[in-house]
């Protein structure tokens, strides 16, 4: 009896085992095209935020960034930052307005993660934090703050961090007690200019 009963469960379990799974996918088939939207819409929404425009091709340049990256110039002229994305904006007739990269190098806590607008000028028209900060409380965290980051717009190629103030034409200042930090998003920056600039616009 003790066999049969085991064996029963058993054929239970699987029953349902299978029926979760079946329903799973249903439901996956059903709603993942309202799953990708919204994705894309959130994408959207945070390269907005660098660079507005009417759309974002992430299709153009992938095989310009595989290239830049295998070549392995911008990661050794960087700190060793590293460039993920490289997005071509574009307004509603289609032309080119500048590009949105994303990127990381190394902070003081992990890997400082980036989102760059630079338009066809060369000129940062932004950068944003499309991930948690893996940096200390009330000193790395402070990257988030507008006085630390919007600093960098406006300023072109080549940027330099600043201890103690007082930073220059394209110089940014660096947080106080989060030098590494300061530096990682200026790395992530200064690959994603140096791409555009020997990759996308030369």
């Amino acid at each position: 009896m003790k066999k049969d009963s085991f064996m029963k469960d058993a054929l239970v379990l699987t029953a349902i085992t299978l029926i979760s799974g079946l329903l799973l996918g249903v439901v996956y088939g059903m709603t993942k095209d309202t799953i990708a939207n919204a994705i894309k819409e959130a994408t959207n929404k945070a390269y907005k935020v660098v660079l507005d425009a009417a759309d974002y091709d992430s299709e153009e340049l992938k095989d310009t960034l595989q290239k830049a990256t295998e070549e392995g110039t911008l990661a050794t002229d960087n700190g060793g930052a590293e460039l993920t994305d490289a997005i071509v904006a574009k307004d509603a007739s289609g032309e080119t307005v500048g590009y949105v990269l994303k990127g990381h190098a190394a902070g003081y806590g992990g890997p400082v993660v980036v989102v760059v607008g630079v338009d066809k000028d060369l000129k940062l028209t932004g950068i944003s934090f499309p991930e948690t900060l893996p940096e200390t409380a009330g000193l790395g965290q402070k990257a988030t703050l507008p006085e630390f980051y919007e600093q960098f717009t406006g300023k072109t190629t080549k940027i330099s961090v600043k201890k103690g103030g007082g930073a220059g034409e394209n110089e940014i200042d660096a947080i106080s007690g989060a030098t590494i930090t300061s530096t990682a998003v200026t790395n992530t920056v200064n690959a994603s200019t140096e791409f555009v600039e020997n990759y996308v616009l030369k």
